[in-house]
């Protein structure tokens, strides 16, 4: 299953103070500190940075990369310049960076609770759960009751418990929230899929049932509702649950990748690309839509674009994740099936036994293939 919630933490644009008089930061967390002006110098590379980002493009957002690391170098207090430098990190993909910008704009400012939410989300990204389950836990003791951050943070931090099966945790997570701020459709899809992953499929058609009472145009709840139809078998309905989700927000691409797992499943190859492409192309680090993009392409006899799409994932993915698995497993039968290429399939089957997780689901069928290609 794929990440349901995701935080979204906007840029911080405006900045504490300036020449000649202290400034004191903004936040919710904690005591906010007083600091000394921001240098005109910094001032000026940052609201350089800001105009540039405003202006959009891929050439502007270097610039306002660089005006930010500027700003910073020539003033480190400005922690605006550097939680905007984890919000760049992380629209790249590149979590390492965004948790160290994140971590520089708090150890300036602890009171600035959006960037504590920005780095548990990157640290979970980059595998290190432990470390967002207590910013994101710090970041719920720290928003007022009726910030509407609280029931993103409680939400996500309910979806790592639930992914590390500790589904009790999680649940009191849920409940403490809903006693402080109420029912919230959010909350409810995050305890449908709790549900969910305890087999409680009754419970969770439940409050899943609930979660669009309370907001009928929630993406979420319909993904998750989705989710539930197609562990019933239900494919049909589960597809226009995803399909309902992906036209109430086009940018929602879990259910967009989802609706192409159906349409992949169907054999409908040609959709299911167009689906998968448009995951990419809104997510170009997301390596399981790359992975699913090469089996459309198979599916269509486009053999050079699978290949292609495939040997990407391999570049680019982690070395032990699945995902990169996932593309050298199918990287072995386009070769050794559709393309007669056993050498290059042998190849790619030894670094797939090298490099894939002992738990990779396809590692047992790996070891019979060995034997059929005589490694």
């Amino acid at each position: 299953m794929r990440t349901l919630l995701v935080i979204a933490v906007a840029l911080a644009i405006g900045c504490g103070g300036t020449e000649g008089s202290k400034r004191t930061v903004r936040g919710k967390g904690a005591a906010a500190p007083i600091l000394e002006p921001v240098k005109p110098a910094a001032m000026k590379e940052f609201r350089a940075a800001v105009r540039a980002l405003k202006l959009g493009g891929g050439d502007e957002r270097e610039t306002a990369r660089a005006r930010f690391q500027e700003a910073v170098r020539l003033d480190s207090s400005l922690w605006e310049a550097w939680h905007n430098l984890g919000v760049i990190a992380a629209e790249d993909g590149d979590d390492e960076a965004a948790v160290a910008a994140f971590s520089k704009a708090l150890g300036v400012n602890p009171a600035h609770t959006p960037s504590r939410i920005a780095r548990a989300e990157a640290y979970a990204r980059g595998g290190d759960t432990d470390e967002a389950r207590g910013d994101l836990d710090q970041a719920i003791g720290e928003l007022a009751d009726d910030d509407p951050l609280r029931a993103s943070a409680a939400a996500r931090l309910a979806a790592l418990l639930r992914d590390a099966k500790k589904y009790d945790a999680a649940i009191e997570v849920l409940r403490d929230h809903l006693r402080v701020q109420g029912a919230t459709s959010r909350i409810y899809t995050e305890l449908g899929l709790i549900y969910m992953a305890q087999n409680r499929n009754d419970l969770a058609q439940l409050v899943l049932a609930r979660a669009l009472e309370l907001d009928a145009k929630d993406p979420a709840a319909h993904n998750a509702l989705a989710l539930l139809f197609l562990r019933d078998g239900k494919a049909q309905e589960a597809f226009d649950r995803f399909d309902q989700a992906t036209s109430l927000d086009p940018t929602y691409t879990d259910a967009r990748f989802n609706k192409a797992s159906v349409l992949l499943d169907a054999g409908d190859y040609g959709r299911a690309k167009q689906e998968l492409a448009t995951v990419v192309e809104q997510q170009p680090d997301d390596h399981a839509a790359r992975v699913s993009l090469g089996l459309a392409l198979r599916g269509l006899k486009d053999h050079k674009g699978a290949r292609s799409t495939w040997d990407k994932v391999v570049d680019d993915a982690p070395r032990r994740s699945w995902a990169r698995a996932d593309a050298l497993y199918n990287l072995v039968i386009l070769k050794a099936f559709f393309l007669e290429d056993v050498d290059g399939a042998k190849k790619d089957l030894e670094r797939y036994l090298q490099d894939a997780p002992t738990s990779h689901p396809k590692r047992k069928e790996a070891e019979e293939k060995r034997k059929e290609l005589g490694l």
